[in-house]
Parts: C-alpha cells; structure tokens; sequence
C-alpha cells in the first residue's frame, strides 16, 4: 500500500517544482530581491559582478551562478555590463560572495543620450497606439493575472505597426485601465500608457509631449536647446515660442515655467 501512495506524492512535488520553473518574469521581478552590480568576469557557469549596497557600501565582489530558473532571461553579457540578479535574498559570506539561487539575470541597457526629436515610449495594443503618460498607476489591489505582453520590438525611433509591438523593448506584462489606458509592469513599477492620436513624432516639454507637426523648425530648435537646460536654468527662461504655448494648451510664460519644471 505505501508504495502506491508514495507514487502520487512524488507526483505533487514534481508538479510543484514546474510550476516554480516556469514562473513569468512580470512574477520574479515584482517578487524577488534584486541587486545590480556590473560584471568583471564571465566564465562558464557563472560571472562575477562588482556590487555596492546597503549591506556592502564600500563595494564587493560578487559570484553569481548561471544556474538560472528563468533561462530566456539571460543573454551573453560582457565585462563591463550592468546586470541585475533576482534572487532568493541570500549572498553567501565567502571570498568572494555568492549567490547560488538565482531566480532571473537581466541586463540594464546603460542610459543613452535621446536622440533629437526621437519618438515617444509606445505600444501598440488591439491596433491601437498606446503612448507613454510618464506616470505611475495608483491602483491597489491589482489581480496578478496579465491581459497581455509585449513581444516584439522595433527601433526607438520608430513607431509600432504589429499588436503586441513596442519601441522600448519586449517581455513587459499589462493590464488594460480606464479610460483607453493600459497599465505596463517595468522595473517593479506599473506605468501608465494612453490612446490618443498622433504618429509618435513628438517632442518633450516639461512633463508634455508636443506633435513634432504643430511646432515650427525654429521652435523645435528653441526645444531641443531648452530641454539641453539644466532644472536652474529653465527655470530662469523668461520667454517660450507663440506656437510652443499654444500645442501644449498654456496661456501664459508663468504657467509655461511651471508646467515644464
């Protein structure tokens, strides 16, 4: 009799550890601890990263097993990369540490200039194209379960022309809103994308994104100079282009200052 209970208790804990195997990305990253760390040594079964915490301020070596739960979350990183490692919380005091139990390994594209006049953030869902609001969602109590994900890319210069197409990268899960929104899980963080018109050539005022259309050459230069500006210095800019004002629905220099600051 035993050996024939045993069977389906075998059964139960291999069913238990597929399903920790195949946990989402959206899971691990908004689950997990996390810690970064830039890489100085790639071998075969694991790489070795220099970190700086809370817990290590003055910076350690760290050795980061390849062993990884979600495989499709590593690629081939070089020395000098950033990575962050989603793990189980524990770093092994050893010479150097150690992480042994790593759930994700992603790399952190390092910041880059935007280029002049470039694309907003956008998606395209149902046919539709999401733009970036820049805002994060304030809903609590969230279903875990995702609507949909991102699958594809293109270009940040271009704009999305297939459904489940971004211009910033794939792998992100979201959940449809209101108010023609969806919600999109980055770095922890739901952010908000809206449906409105326009192509995607917009440029940045403040905390606005203008139609690159609606705004003269002059104008656009004006911009592209303003937003080179550091926070002090825009904020000492007495005068904004006629055309500038009036795309972004302001009425006055004042209001221009405190809308772009």
């Amino acid at each position: 009799m035993k050996r024939y209970m045993a069977f389906p208790l075998a059964l139960t804990c291999i069913l238990a550890l597929a399903g920790c195997s195949s946990r989402s990305m959206d899971y691990i990253i908004e689950n997990e601890p996390s810690i970064a760390g830039i890489v100085e040594e790639v071998h075969d079964n694991s790489i070795l990263i220099y970190i700086e915490t809370d817990g290590y301020p003055y910076g350690a070596d760290c050795s980061v097993s390849l062993d990884v739960e979600n495989a499709d979350s590593y690629t081939d990183v070089s020395v000098g990369d950033e990575v962050v490692v989603y793990y189980n919380g524990d770093i092994a005091e050893s010479d150097p540490l150690r992480i042994n139990t790593v759930y994700a390994i992603t790399l952190r594209t390092p910041a880059q200039e935007t280029p002049k006049w470039d694309k907003i953030p956008m998606v395209m869902v149902d046919g539709k194209l999401y733009y970036d609001t820049g805002k994060e969602s304030r809903i609590d109590g969230r279903c875990g379960m995702m609507d949909g994900e991102i699958t594809s890319t293109v270009d940040g210069s271009e704009t999305p022309t297939a459904d489940n197409q971004s211009n910033f990268g794939t792998g992100f899960g979201y959940q449809y809103g209101t108010d023609d929104t969806i919600e999109i899980l980055m770095d922890g963080k739901w952010i908000v994308f809206e449906h409105r018109a326009g192509d995607g050539s917009q440029v940045r005022f403040g905390d606005r994104w203008i139609d690159r259309d609606r705004l003269s050459e002059e104008t656009l230069e004006w911009l592209d100079w303003y937003n080179s500006l550091p926070e002090e210095d825009q904020l000492a800019v007495s005068a904004v282009p006629a055309d500038l004002l009036d795309a972004s629905g302001i009425s006055g220099t004042e209001d221009a200052e405190a809308t772009a600051n």
